[in-house]
């Protein structure tokens, strides 16, 4: 399959089905790539994060004392693993599979659902909000950025409502798009919201974004075009939009072997689309042409 243009200097990409893995998966809910090349998935009912290489094979595994809910690693190449059941985040060397620190709040109407990188960071010293993570702190959400890989989740600091950029309370996946740029998937409904930050003279821009055919969102990244995908697990498709919620084409659905997609991501270089399918039982992976 070649590359189609979309319009005058628009170039989408295609994809060609490589492989399907499946190493024993309880309930896979989130999948990060690595600098290394390697991908690490979140075992949600195992309760453990499993490193694979750039096929799928077990490389190695950690164990949790709580279910890890989403994984996002940062052009520095240090990942963040939630944990919102025991309201902590991880942060660790994702290829040595070592946890770094952890942070937990101390008060149980705070949490921390998901988490993204931003792209382009900076491959040593960040240059930009490296990451954010989506904050559940009473009746609010937050998308609350680490710089600096500082976190701090206590309520009395106001230091997430402070520095953090309010989003829908009902997220339940992001993708920070740029710094202050999210498309995010919202928990029971079928549409995604687009939020963007405004100067300190204007409110931030929302944006509800209804597309028919895509039916329970789950998961959002973008490629090297700029060209975002969300996964559809109702409607078993991938659904390529531009930046402000535009949909170009669905380029990959049952077809090609979707079902029920709950999570994806492409690796480092772009070369690569992996899809968690079934539910979280296994990953289909796609060659980027």
């Amino acid at each position: 399959m070649a590359q189609v243009l979309a319009v005058p200097g628009d170039v989408r990409h295609g994809f060609v089905y490589k492989t399907t893995f499946n190493n024993g998966f309880g309930r896979i809910t989130g999948i990060a790539a690595t600098t290394m090349g390697n991908m690490l998935l979140c075992d949600y009912d195992s309760k453990n994060v499993i490193l694979v290489d750039h096929v799928g094979k077990y490389l190695n595994q950690i164990n949790l004392e709580s279910e890890p809910f989403d994984v996002a690693i940062t052009s520095q190449n240090i990942g963040y693993i939630t944990l919102p059941n025991i309201r902590s985040v991880l942060r660790i060397d994702p290829d040595r599979l070592v946890v770094l620190h952890k942070t937990t709040s101390s008060d149980q109407s705070t949490t921390v659902i998901c988490v993204s990188a931003v792209p382009n960071s900076g491959t040593d010293t960040e240059n930009k909000v490296p990451c954010y993570l989506g904050v559940s702190m009473y009746s609010s959400s937050y998308a609350y950025p680490v710089n600096k890989y500082h976190i701090c989740l206590t309520p009395e600091s106001r230091h997430v409502s402070s520095y953090g950029i309010s989003i829908d309370p009902r997220v339940v996946k992001f993708l920070a798009v740029d710094v202050g740029s999210f498309v995010s998937c919202i928990g029971g409904q079928s549409y995604i919201k687009i939020t963007k930050v405004s100067n300190l003279s204007y409110p931030n821009s929302e944006q509800t974004v209804n597309i028919e055919t895509m039916v329970t969102p789950t998961d959002i990244c973008s490629d090297n075009n700029g060209h975002i995908y969300v996964s559809g697990q109702t409607s078993n498709n991938i659904h390529r939009l531009t930046q402000d919620g535009k949909v170009l084409d669905i380029p990959l659905d049952s077809r090609h072997g979707i079902k029920q997609p709950v999570a994806l991501c492409f690796n480092q270089n772009y070369g690569k689309l992996y899809i968690v399918n079934k539910w979280g039982k296994s990953v289909l992976i796609f060659d980027v042409i």
